[in-house]
């Protein structure tokens, strides 16, 4: 009856929230004021297309990260199906209500072409914690610094410090777990608290290898640990060059410091929000109280900005899931050309 009630409850949880997104999204258009939201896109103008492509530039660096999350005994996967997985789980992701993991599974499917199935999970879940805390740690150190020499209430800075506090502990403790070859346990109890105990015992058995793969590349390949969060990195500051592009193109604003506080202030709430689908309506929100409370502009500049960021992702989701449906296409086509082996063929 318990275990009924939770995967209800879940249902209704992810019922609820994309519709308070879409109340919130409504809501925040409104008091922008649709004029003035139009009129910054148009300032944009063809710097849109520029914004759109530094994004792919970011992806290709993610990719390259993805490559040190392998075992050095791993076949090499090509670049160009690393980024193909990456489009695609990130369209997955901005398209369905599963919080940023719904889309690592379908990258661990399309890595299976390639690799094992335990190979693939732990490169998702390696390449999955690199990245968060690579974005998370730039974010929060740099909107450490922000807040440092900005006036802004005593209160704001408490909530600041004491999310982040929070989010450092959960991934300080997600690290314990993967060090010490318990995360299969950990997941299993996590399942087993909504699925029951068999789904429990499902994970529990499937997850013991790779628990000993995750504690061997913690151990014997932290150089590859470097360089992935190198990469990762390296691929964020394509997100601090597209806010500075947008100040430039729209204000004539060439300020770096203001385009790093507007990555740093939203990435740290993306990150501290992640639960949202799609960031909808709170990504809306977020960027357009930076613009007002911390870098001077107005309320509608800010939520102007944010359907930049929009018009970004639905350009990369629909490159993503055209790439997804091309591949399942081609594999179908492949599985009709194989022929069809009969008894007379297998006695010649």
């Amino acid at each position: 009856m318990s275990q009924n009630t939770g995967r209800r409850g879940l249902r209704i949880l992810h019922a609820i929230v994309p519709l308070i997104g879409v109340v919130l999204f409504s809501y925040l258009l409104y008091q922008a004021g649709p004029r003035d939201l139009w009129g910054g896109v148009v300032r944009f103008g063809f710097g849109l297309g520029l914004f759109i492509a530094l994004e792919g530039v970011g992806d290709v660096m993610r990719a390259m990260a993805t490559r040190y999350c392998f075992s050095r005994e791993s076949p090499k996967v090509p670049l160009v199906n690393l980024l193909y997985a990456r489009c695609t789980a990130a369209a997955y992701n901005f398209i369905t209500p599963t919080s940023g993991f719904g889309g690592e599974v379908v990258k661990a499917m399309l890595l299976e072409k390639h690799v094992p199935r335990s190979e693939a999970a732990r490169v998702v879940i390696i390449d999955k914690f690199t990245y968060s805390i690579v974005q998370f740690g730039l974010a929060f150190l740099g909107s450490a610094v922000v807040l440092a020499w900005t006036p802004i209430d005593l209160g704001v800075k408490l909530t600041f410090w004491a999310a982040s506090a929070l989010m450092w502990g959960g991934f300080i403790g997600f690290l314990i777990f993967q060090r010490q070859g318990r995360f299969g346990d950990f997941l299993g109890r996590v399942v087993g608290a909504v699925a029951g105990r068999q789904a429990r015992e499902w994970v529990e058995t499937n997850l013991s290898e790779m628990d000993g793969r995750l504690r061997s590349h913690y151990e014997t390949q932290r150089k590859e640990l470097l360089l992935a969060m190198f990469w990762h990195a390296l691929g964020f500051t394509t997100g601090i060059a597209q806010a500075g592009l947008f100040l430039w193109c729209v204000f004539g604003v060439n300020d770096w410091a203001k385009a790093s506080t507007i990555w740093f202030f939203g990435s740290w709430f993306d990150c501290v929000i992640f639960m949202v689908p799609a960031g909808l309506g709170t990504q809306e929100l977020t960027r357009a109280l930076i613009f007002e409370r911390t870098i001077g502009f107005t309320f509608a500049e800010g939520v102007a900005f944010s359907m930049i960021l929009r018009l970004n992702q639905i350009f990369w989701t629909a490159v993503g899931l055209a790439t997804y449906w091309l591949e399942m296409a081609l594999s179908r086509r492949r599985l009709r050309s194989v022929p069809v082996r009969t008894e007379s063929d297998t006695l010649l």
